[in-house]
């Protein structure tokens, strides 16, 4: 062996220290470490002998302590101090329940699956707190075994979880039964012993719950991968009230052919039967179950837990040298292998040792790793020389892209237009309103003499036709007259003519909202919508539904109108769902063009495809938001009447009402047969005011024929309704078109896409590491060029770990500790 190590291996602090160091950073897949690896069957008095060998005063109920491993590493230092974390090797990926069936060689303890290796800080107890690392650990155990929860709300004083939940049913209520993952434990302090090992789970054969049944062989297979470890020193616990024939855990080491490396310790030997001593003897002889460490014996009472561990050292040394005669005097001849000093001393030595016979193989070995991985970086394609610059250069260079992009005129010439498609459909789909009469509605006439129809407002008289001769006051003449089929039955504030949608204009000229529009484009499908979606017989039955009793019948509710309002505007849900996703697609195009653009020389690398992931998560959170939004103001829309707007209210129900009386007259005479069956009604634009006269004059005269309209207060129902639809749909439109540009304008003039893509592809605080990841031109060569970076600084701190040791002066306490 070379000198230095020889050297080293006199300085027990310093070796026991880089072991921890070395085995915290995980290199067993380079080169076994020697560790010391307690094993032993379930109430084998191991969570005893771990307290004793740690000085821990840990209860020992079993319970979450058998249920992950334990490592627990000790060292001497002028100030006591410790730090508990979570070394995680594996991820909790459930499926179902777990079945024997399940574990496999290369799958031992389903269903944990083998991942590299990360450690979390779970908390750190000063020389105050010292007396709170039994419940720091056992919280730190509850936090293993619930792996898809953040480790931070267990920890206790701090964590919600820690604070809302008692300890005990916590650990009763975790979601996995059992963790290969490590808790780890490192105390140091000026009166404690060197040494560091591992705590398993103890074997058992039969578990608690049926469904429990694979924990039996998941719980060896745990085992027996540390016993197989070729440096591992295996601590045995055998308790003395037991009978060694029956230990599981003898028959793990002797499949693993490790009883050479084993020591075993005689737990419990202050309930040893009496009878039995010839038993252990031949045990501690070796000339039953030989081990080649020998045996220790050791024992410890159940005592009240007050952290005392001086009372528990003393009470063991007066069972095995007082004068009680608890101890039985066979026993004398092993009086140098009885309690739990005397072990610690013996397994520092032992660990010591193991430990500078394998420095010179372990440094050799991590050497030609870190060569090896060295090799392996340079063989990777090249990275431009300054990875962070380019990307955040590209990040700009996109945000500024994006800027350009809502402000250019292509975008802003497609978004008016999705805009007017929006707004004409809107307008479009309102609700038309039947008002010709239907084929068996009677014809009554006013009064009359000698076929000539007397009234006060015409002097003139018009004759009525010999063929349409009405009888005596009070009948009613049933007339089906022949209908065109060019025309409609009934008044259509849309009509269809020419293949395009016309929204006419009514007698007077106040123009309806919207004028003329060619087509609907993307919203066609929405056009017949409200096509004859009230008629007058309709609007009767909502006025009647809605009247109290006794109330004149033309008085109308406001409810009455509220009803009909909300009904016609109830369509604008669909047209509003289609807006809002065209809307987005525009959005997300003119956004991935704007990526494309400016980050187009990167194309190819990762950060491409990293800021085009993120991006689209972006949007879709705008999306979210924004949906929301519009969906408040359909809601709000869709409430009640509500306007402050009147001036605008009364032009358009105006209009609605001169348009409807038009339809109404025409369609009435056609049916009376004063007017000819096939008279078309033109729209007032397409006429010339010369015409206009000639039917407003015809009108007026056919309707003196007829008696007053019946229907006079639903045909104003109407008109309200249509009318304050119109305002509605204008106010609506002008709101959800101003809400989402404003939104987007705001957001990418205030840099937040930026920022998010910033904090999301994790660049506010990145390392080398992250930059280089998204420069890389595949996402495999970047997942293998972090794996061997990772893997190259961890080689590195061993190899610096083991060259320390070099410069380590000779410790005056290792003699006296061995």
């Amino acid at each position: 062996m070379h000198q230095s190590f020889t050297d080293i291996g006199m300085n027990l602090k310093a070796c026991n220290d880089s072991l921890g160091e070395l085995q915290k950073l995980g290199i067993s897949h380079v080169a076994q470490l020697p560790e010391l690896v307690m094993v032993g069957d379930q109430s084998a008095g191991k969570s005893s002998l771990m307290s004793s060998l740690a000085e821990l005063d840990l209860s020992r109920s079993g319970g979450v302590c058998t249920r992950c491993p334990i490592h627990i590493r000790l060292s001497r230092d002028n100030r006591w101090s410790c730090k508990v974390s979570l070394q995680i090797d594996y991820d909790y990926q459930p499926c179902g329940g777990v079945r024997s069936s399940d574990i496999t060689q290369n799958n031992p303890f389903p269903p944990w699956i083998k991942k590299p290796r990360v450690v979390e800080h779970f908390k750190s107890i000063d020389f105050k707190e010292r007396l709170q690392t039994e419940e720091v650990l056992r919280w730190a155990q509850v936090a293993i075994l619930n792996p898809n929860h953040a480790s931070s709300i267990f920890v206790p004083g701090e964590g919600a979880y820690a604070r809302d939940n008692v300890l005990q049913a916590a650990a009763d209520a975790t979601e996995a039964q059992f963790s290969p993952n490590i808790v780890a434990l490192e105390m140091k302090g000026p009166n404690l012993p060197v040494l560091s090992f591992y705590d398993l789970p103890g074997v058992f054969s039969t578990p608690a719950r049926e469904e429990d049944d694979y924990l039996v062989q998941v719980v060896r297979n745990l085992s027996s991968e540390y016993i197989c470890r070729s440096q591992a020193i295996i601590l045995w616990a055998l308790p003395m009230n037991n009978d060694p024939e029956t230990s599981i855990s003898l028959g793990l080491i002797r499949a693993a052919k490790a009883q050479e490396r084993t020591v075993g310790v005689l737990t419990k030997a202050d309930m040893i039967r009496l009878e039995n001593t010839p038993q252990w003897l031949s045990v501690l002889r070796g000339e039953k179950h030989p081990v080649g460490r020998g045996y220790f014996v050791t024992s410890r009472p159940a005592v009240p837990n007050d952290g005392n561990m001086d009372r528990l050292n003393h009470w063991e040394e007066r069972f095995f040298t007082g004068n009680e005669q608890c101890w039985p005097p066979e026993f004398h001849e092993f009086s140098d292998r009885c309690g739990v000093e005397v072990l610690k001393t013996f397994l520092s030595k032992c660990l010591r040792e193991a430990f500078s016979r394998s420095l010179p193989a372990t440094k050799n070995k991590v050497r030609a790793r870190l060569a090896d991985t060295r090799d392996k970086l340079s063989e990777l394609p090249a990275l431009p020389h300054n990875v962070e610059h380019e990307v955040r250069k590209g990040l700009y260079d996109f945000n500024d892209a994006v800027k350009h992009a809502v402000t250019d005129t292509d975008f802003q010439a497609k978004w008016d237009e999705l805009n007017k498609y929006f707004k004409a459909c809107v307008l479009t789909i309102k609700p038309t309103c039947k008002v010709a009469p239907g084929p068996d509605e009677p014809i009554r006439y006013r009064e009359h003499k000698n076929g000539v129809v007397e009234t006060l407002d015409d002097p003139n008289s018009v004759d009525i036709p010999s063929r349409k001769r009405p009888r005596p006051s009070g009948h009613i003449i049933r007339a089906t007259p022949k209908r065109s089929r060019a025309e409609e039955p009934g008044m259509s504030l849309v009509q269809q003519e020419g293949g395009s949608l016309v929204i006419p204009s009514p007698w007077c000229t106040t123009p309806m909202p919207g004028g003329k529009v060619t087509e609907l484009g993307p919203f066609r499908d929405f056009a017949e919508i409200g096509r004859q979606g009230l008629n007058l017989q309709i609007i009767r039955n909502e006025i009647t539904r809605h009247q109290r009793a006794g109330q004149p019948s033309e008085i109308v509710s406001s409810k009455a109108y509220d009803s009909l309002v909300i009904e016609a505007i109830t369509n604008w849900k669909k047209p509003l769902e289609k807006y809002h996703s065209l809307t987005m697609e525009l959005f997300k195009s003119t956004f991935r063009n704007a990526l494309e653009k400016s980050m187009a020389t990167l194309s190819k690398r990762v950060i491409f495809k990293a800021a085009d992931a993120q991006l689209m998560v972006y949007i879709e959170k705008m999306e979210m938001f924004q949906r929301a939004k519009v969906k408040e103001l359909f809601d709000a829309e869709t409430y009640q009447i509500y306007t402050t707007n009147n001036d605008a209210f009364k032009r358009y129900k105006e209009a609605e009402l001169e348009s409807l009386k038009r339809h109404r007259a025409i369609n009435m005479l056609r049916h009376a047969g004063i007017l000819d069956a096939d008279y078309k009604v033109l729209p007032l634009e397409r006429m010339s005011e010369e015409e206009r006269d000639i039917e407003r004059d015809r009108i007026s005269k056919g309707l003196l024929k007829l008696e007053p309209e019946e229907f006079a207060t639903e045909i104003k129902v109407a008109a309200t309704v249509s009318g304050y639809y119109s305002l509605a749909a204008m106010r609506f439109v002008e709101s959800v078109t101003l809400s989402l540009i404003s939104k987007f304008s705001r957001t990418v003039a205030s840099n937040s896409l930026h920022e998010d893509l910033t904090e999301n592809l994790g660049l506010n605080q990145a390392d080398d590491t992250t930059f280089t990841r998204l420069m890389e031109e595949d996402v495999e060569i970047s997942n293998e060029r972090e794996r061997l970076l990772k893997e190259e600084r961890k080689l590195s701190q061993a190899m610096q770990c083991i060259d320390n040791l070099d410069l380590v002066p000779p410790d005056p306490i290792s003699e006296n500790a061995v």
